[in-house]
């Protein structure tokens, strides 16, 4: 998955996701640092994966 790709249609929250898996941080460390969960970070990550293949 190419997380680099820029795309328009990212809110803030997904686009915070791409920048946070860019600098290789693990999914734990991005609910925390984003104060949300593990859970809605893998969901922002399954849109952004949804989106990319449109």
């Amino acid at each position: 998955m190419n997380f680099n790709k820029p795309n328009n249609n990212f809110n803030d929250r997904e686009a915070k996701v791409c920048e946070l898996l860019r600098k290789n941080y693990e999914l734990d460390e991005i609910a925390r640092i984003m104060h949300v969960s593990l859970h809605t970070v893998k969901s922002h990550i399954n849109k952004i994966k949804r989106m990319n293949l449109n």
